[in-house]
């Protein structure tokens, strides 16, 4: 394999020549520069990163920390951001690494990666809602942006999705279509956007001046089972909902799957709505009405913000709240008067393990729903 002082002398330049024109320092005349760039095209010479990490006192790698391992999974619409944020990462000359939380072990290590110049910055997506890793990044002033979280009070960047108002237009609809008995299919409210929505449900009705029943709402984890498990809870109880709210559009699916099963027709007798606007909610049967977010542009902001922080560390973070797009499909309807349905069992030896009302993991859970 050729080395740095192979181009040197092919070239015949001095060893400090050729480290000027890889790092693009110094003055070099432009017959040289030519010369040496010629001598590493024709040997075949690729540059040491952890050499010019040294000299650079940069490595050109981006780190992005998601929640949980199985996140990718429960939450497959993030790839679309995911590819936003490395299309964009690498227009700016920067690659992205992942960290799993599995890898881990505290908030400490998270900072070692920029500490220890593994990394130049620092991509959170999705943080929990105590916050101790963001805590941790801005004690140790680790360039960073929060993308699907946020801490107002913490000095650090952040773009997130406006998902409280998002469910409250959707609650809205619900209403003006005539829904006043309207189910929350919520999920993991460890994490911020799961607080978001389940607040802007709860909200959404007390501005409508409409009482809140905490049996219609039902703790899910963004799977579809979660949608199937709802189903049977809301339809067990002495008046079901004529409308679901999924707080995403997989669980969304599971709802639908399962009034199909016992013989519903959506939206003449179920109105349901989902989050996110996954690829396949608009081939669904009927297509599924959602709220969309504009992962490409959030993805776009985030690499802006962080690498600002990288190359200019005293320039004022920001906050960027993004709209979301209400997509109006056909799997909401004025609701049935009137309907009888006797469930069909999930399972002839085990029924499904079912938990009732909103989870709170922590008591803060907010200022505007302290009564609730």
């Amino acid at each position: 394999m050729p080395s740095q002082s192979d181009v040197a002398k092919l070239a015949n330049v001095s060893f400090m020549t050729v480290s000027r024109v890889i790092n693009g320092k110094g003055n070099v005349k432009e017959d040289t520069r030519i010369k040496v760039l010629k001598a590493i095209e024709e040997l075949g010479y690729y540059p040491n990163a952890a050499a010019r990490a040294l000299n650079n006192n940069k490595t050109d790698g981006i780190g992005i920390i998601i929640p949980y391992a199985e996140f990718m999974t429960a939450a497959p619409y993030f790839l679309d951001l995911i590819t936003s944020l490395e299309k964009n990462i690498d227009e700016m000359g920067y690659h992205l690494i992942f960290k799993f939380p599995s890898s881990i072990k505290s908030a400490a290590d998270y900072s070692n990666l920029y500490m220890e110049r593994k990394v130049d910055g620092l991509i959170v997506l999705a943080p929990s809602v105590d916050q101790w890793l963001l805590k941790r990044l801005t004690k140790d002033n680790v360039p960073s942006v929060v993308v699907y979280g946020r801490d107002d009070e913490l000095d650090i960047n952040y773009v997130d999705a406006d998902n409280y108002n998002g469910i409250k237009k959707i609650v809205n609809y619900l209403l003006s279509l005539g829904h006043t008995h309207i189910g929350m299919l919520t999920g993991s409210t460890t994490l911020i956007c799961g607080r978001d929505r389940i607040s802007g449900y709860v909200d959404a009705l007390k501005e409508n001046k409409m009482q809140l029943d905490r049996q219609l709402i039902y703790y899910g984890n963004w799977e579809p089972e979660s949608g199937i498990k709802a189903f049977n809870y809301f339809f067990n109880l002495k008046t079901p909902p004529t409308a679901i709210i999924a707080s995403n559009d997989h669980m969304a699916l599971g709802v639908m799957k399962e009034a199909e099963r016992n013989g519903l027709k959506i939206p003449r007798d179920l109105s349901i709505t989902g989050y996110n606007d996954i690829l396949y909610s608009q081939y669904l049967t009927p297509s599924l009405t959602t709220m969309r977010q504009p992962l490409e542009k959030i993805g776009k902001l985030a690499v802006k913000l962080l690498i600002e922080a990288i190359e200019n560390p005293d320039k004022p973070k920001e906050h960027i709240m993004m709209d979301t797009e209400f997509i109006i499909r056909e799997s909401c309807a004025a609701p049935r008067k009137e309907l009888n349905l006797k469930l069909k069992p999930l399972d002839p030896l085990e029924q499904p393990n079912l938990r009732v009302g909103i989870v709170y993991p922590h008591p803060e859970f907010g200022k505007s729903n302290k009564n609730i």
